[in-house]
């Protein structure tokens, strides 16, 4: 199969005689009595002294007679990535890293992840307490090169008071499209004095989270793995195909569009919550990380509301919304595997990771971590005597990360060209998903024009069409309801033209 031109394909050369997939007796090597771990890991800092010093506790304790050290570098976004991709480069030996939930796919098709497999089974029953959608999400090629740390989801944020004022239930009234428009005037006509904007819509880069649950809700997809070996034949770059060109995805395209013709101004400042805490915003479809934001504001937290949903197309569909989040992998450089294991283990310890988690704002991907510290999160998302943990909790199940394809970069820029178009350049919802999916399908992938990908349910004895079929996971809505037997997983039938 053809590979990409990026940036770390040279490491294939320069790993090649250190990878290796970790079996189920534990790894290469043996742990040593005093070990020095490196990390590049992403800002901000007060998150890992917490986490990093709780877990050297733990691995110390686990490990009698082992000691650790960290000599890590915590970096911000851009700053993590960069340096990360030139130590993949160059073969620089590092025991941990974090990474953006859809970068996983490009750095374990490069060859820098360690398959952690062998040890998620032996030690992690193979991310049983892990949530579908987060237990899915690091697979590449059918093995774990990641583990989904802790996520945040994107919810509709309100002042009590400024929607009040205009009248507005965002409880009631946002619920549905037509609804939320019609709300997001009267808070703009109603406020419009103080200087307040009634609706947030995303215009920048990062728009791909915030369309996303449109098309999930309606059952479409970004895309879905198919046959690697119809890939190889054709001269793909990698094994999917994407869904853009669909009833799904134009609607969603549609409804920004709609929100662009109601007056609703895309917004293209940093959306991370500042402007919703100086309140120069009534509602805000954000990340939980704006409750952050507003609570070192000062604000009186007793005044802000929650809704854990997306408005949906239509009264009755079932909500869906983005998980972001962190994972931490293994890259395969380490020159201490077994005992990166070993802390990466302790790291992600109820006693550690969820008392981080429920410390700093975060959200577990364990379902185990939501009973156990249910205390140590209600006294953190209920402040102001306001109930938000319990709307989150009910959120979690309708929350999904982004597939980990390996050009997850240039997929997100083609979404947010897509996106852009409809809202900044009037284009029609349809024309612009059919030059995403053009965009993607042949100039990313080098898919033939007009291939598409049909789903169907796996029967008892797996894909019908084993020459043609590949066998995946179903965990978006979409893929569910393919799923008639309800084994979790249906099968990819590509159509050539």
């Amino acid at each position: 199969m053809k590979r990409r031109v990026v940036v770390l394909a040279t490491i294939i050369a320069v790993l090649a005689g250190a990878l290796g997939t970790i079996g189920a007796s534990g790894g290469r090597g043996t742990q040593q009595e005093s070990v020095t771990l490196s990390m590049i890991l992403v800002a901000p800092e007060a998150r890992w002294d917490f986490l990093l010093e709780a877990a050297k506790e733990k691995f110390e304790a686990d490990n009698p007679g082992s000691t650790v050290e960290i000599d890590a570098q915590i970096l911000p976004f851009g700053d993590r990535l960069t340096q990360i991709r030139a130590a993949a480069t160059a073969g620089t030996p590092l025991d941990l890293i974090s990474l953006d939930q859809p970068e996983v796919g490009e750095f374990a098709e490069a060859g820098f992840t360690t398959d952690l497999t062998g040890y998620v089974n032996r030690d992690l029953d193979g991310l049983s307490d892990w949530l579908p959608a987060h237990r899915a999400a690091t697979l590449y090629e059918g093995g774990w090169h990641a583990i989904w740390a802790w996520t945040d989801a994107r919810v509709l944020w309100y002042w009590k008071d400024l929607v009040e004022e205009a009248g507005v239930d965002p409880e009631s009234d946002m619920v549905t499209w037509g609804r939320y428009i019609n709300s997001c005037q009267a808070l703009d006509a109603a406020l419009e004095e103080q200087g307040v904007e009634g609706c947030l819509l995303i215009g920048q880069p990062w728009i791909a989270d915030w369309t996303l649950p449109y098309v999930w809700m309606q059952g479409g997809d970004l895309g879905v793995d198919v046959n690697a070996e119809i890939a190889e034949e054709v001269g793909a770059a990698e094994a999917w195909v994407p869904m853009f060109d669909s009833s799904a995805w134009v609607n969603a395209l549609q409804f920004t569009r709609d929100q662009v013709d109601a007056g609703i101004e895309p917004f293209t400042e940093h959306q991370f919550g500042p402007a919703f805490a100086d309140r120069r915003y009534a509602t805000w479809l954000g990340g939980t990380w704006v409750y952050g934001a507003v609570s070192d504001s000062g604000a009186d937290m007793a005044d802000v509301g929650l809704v854990g949903a997306f408005p949906v197309p239509t009264a009755g569909m079932e909500t869906a919304t983005m998980a972001g989040g962190w994972t931490l992998a293994i890259p395969s450089t380490s020159e201490n595997p077994d005992a990166a294991w070993e802390f990466l283990k302790a790291m992600l310890d109820v006693s550690t990771l969820g008392q981080m988690q429920a410390q700093y704002g975060y959200l577990p991907t364990e379902a185990s971590f939501a009973a156990d510290l249910e205390g140590e999160f209600e006294d953190y998302w209920n402040a102001g005597g306001v109930e938000r943990w319990q709307a989150l909790q009910d959120l979690g199940p309708n929350a999904y990360g982004r597939p980990s394809f390996p050009s997850w970069p240039e997929v997100g820029a083609a979404i947010t060209e897509m996106v852009q178009k409809v809202q900044f350049e009037d284009e029609e919802p349809a024309a612009a998903a059919r030059s995403a999916q053009e965009t993607v399908l042949v100039e990313v992938l080098g898919w033939p024009a007009g291939t598409t990908v049909v789903l169907h349910d796996d029967g008892e004895a797996g894909c019908g069409h084993a020459d043609v079929d590949r066998q995946v996971s179903a965990v978006t809505p979409g893929q569910q309801l393919v799923d008639a037997d309800g084994n979790g997983s249906i099968c990819t039938h590509v159509v050539l033209p």
